[in-house]
């Protein structure tokens, strides 16, 4: 399960980023453009994951007090997933589900986020870099 969330925080954080990493580097363009055609299915499979994963994070609250480090930074993973997922899913939700007032919320709650979509990235492969040096260790 967490190579699933390895690699959810990987593609989230390059999708983050982009528009950085293409002012920074701009020979990264097409494998940087392949990823964000794509970028909107990714958001919405992030959605759900960090949805479920927070279900999951709740149910086992009572860690809490055994393993705070752990359950902070597993909570912040969860919630950065949720809010950057929310940026690049909702073209992709709109298209799905139309137009309604679910969607109209959803869609100025994105908005909202959307100043911070490179701090969020970049959180993300921070993120990825940690679970990679706790799983491996």
């Amino acid at each position: 399960m967490w190579i699933v969330s390895l690699l959810l925080l990987i593609a989230l954080g390059l999708l983050g980023i982009a528009s950085w990493l293409r002012q920074r580097k701009p020979d990264a363009a097409g494998p940087l453009a392949q990823l964000e055609g794509i970028g909107g299915w990714i958001g919405l499979v992030g959605l759900v994951w960090g949805l479920w994963s927070l279900l999951l994070w709740i149910s086992a609250m009572g860690l809490l007090s055994a393993a705070p480090v752990l359950m902070i930074v597993g909570l912040a993973s969860v919630l950065v997933t949720i809010a950057l997922s929310l940026i690049l899913a909702m073209p992709t939700v709109k298209t799905l589900a139309g137009s309604n007032a679910f969607t109209t919320k959803l869609d100025e709650t994105a908005a909202r986020l959307g100043p911070f979509k490179v701090i969020l990235g970049a959180i993300c492969l921070g993120l990825a870099a940690w679970t990679l040096v706790v799983q491996l260790s």
